[in-house]
């Protein structure tokens, strides 16, 4: 197994500031499997924020999570292709109109569905209307995604026993990761990152605990240490 199979961090550079975000980048580079920009550093600084980190030949993920009518999310799509963007997320609440949509779009960018945010518990999806388990709303979704095509999944870690059980190879990215040691801000069904990836996760997208910490480097170093001992023994 070649070095880069056992990068599985994704950086979630979720900030405004685009020099803090590449001095992340910058430092990390040669131990991540790519980047994602969120909402927050897109939404100051547009394309130009992939332009810019495009550089670094790092995978990037767009995680936008375009929830929207058909005909508007297909646009938006065609817009990011051009970025050449390797990743973007919709939200599979959008239906399979929506999504089959988004993947007739893109002919570059692979389309990642997400179902239910890793900060809803039963009571949250309760209070929006949702009575189904979270387990049965997520298994209804991932199969709705799966039928239109999409490329991989963003699920939450404590649900990606869901996608084990329907018995089909696809890329899964994770986010909510929380190294043992760490708090777990809002993300309720979160795990550690090797716990993840010893659940099936293919990446797992992890922000605050690496960029918050004082020694980053040292962190992610530790994370990718305990995934290659794990996957070397596989």
């Amino acid at each position: 197994m070649s070095e880069k199979k056992f990068k599985r961090v994704f950086l979630a550079l979720d900030t405004n500031n685009i020099k803090s975000a590449e001095n992340y980048i910058k430092l990390l580079k040669n131990d991540l499997a790519g980047i994602k920009i969120g909402k927050e550093l897109f939404s100051y600084y547009g394309p130009y924020v992939i332009k810019k980190f495009k550089k670094y030949k790092l995978p990037i993920f767009l995680d936008l999570k375009f929830h929207d009518i058909p005909t508007t999310v297909y646009k938006s799509v065609k817009a990011i292709n051009k970025l050449k963007v390797n990743y973007l997320s919709v939200h599979s609440l959008g239906g399979g109109d929506m999504i089959k949509a988004a993947t007739n779009a893109s002919n570059f960018t692979k389309i990642l569905t997400v179902s239910i945010l890793s900060h809803h518990d039963q009571k949250s999806l309760k209070e929006i209307g949702i009575n189904h388990s979270i387990k049965l709303q997520i298994k209804k979704l991932i199969n709705n995604s799966l039928k239109n095509n999409t490329s991989g999944l963003i699920l939450a870690p404590q649900d990606l026993g869901i996608i084990n059980k329907i018995k089909k190879k696809i890329i899964t990215f994770v986010p909510g990761i929380r190294p043992i040691e760490t708090k777990k801000d809002e993300h309720k069904r979160s795990l550690d990152p090797l716990s993840a990836i010893k659940k099936g996760a293919t990446y797992i997208i992890i922000g605050r605990p690496i960029t918050k910490s004082k020694y980053p480097k040292k962190i992610i170093k530790k994370i990718n240490d305990e995934i290659k001992n794990y996957l070397q023994k596989k």
